[in-house]
């Protein structure tokens, strides 16, 4: 939501700039995850026993949904982008993991419903 407010702010074109949208979106995604790994590696995180077993495929899955979710709540502006998400999200590994995150993407819906922007 931080994304629609942030461009809307700026005047920004949806329509025209997909691309760069697009590229971004991917790099927001693989950075959290490269951070997620970083931070479960350093030295505090192993004495403690931290680890991360998250995949970067479930990353990427589930931030593509996340901004699919909040992006088709404002098709008008967001279309392109919402349906090039969906490409995503339908792809045979994002159907697996829908199935697998079912539980948490249902528990973060219901939590969705109550903001409005």
């Amino acid at each position: 939501m931080k994304m629609h407010h942030y461009l809307r702010q700026w005047g920004f074109d949806v329509k025209k700039s997909t691309a760069f949208l697009r590229s971004t979106i991917s790099q927001m995604i693989r950075y959290t995850f490269a951070t997620m790994r970083n931070k479960s590696s350093n030295r505090v995180a192993k004495s403690c026993g931290g680890r991360c077993e998250v995949q970067q495929d479930q990353v990427i899955w589930l931030g593509n949904h996340a901004f699919h979710t909040v992006f088709s709540r404002k098709p008008k502006i967001y279309g392109p982008l919402i349906k090039w998400l969906q490409v995503e999200l339908s792809r045979p590994k994002g159907r697996r993991l829908r199935k697998s995150f079912r539980g948490i993407v249902k528990e973060g819906l219901s939590t969705l419903t109550l903001l409005a922007f």
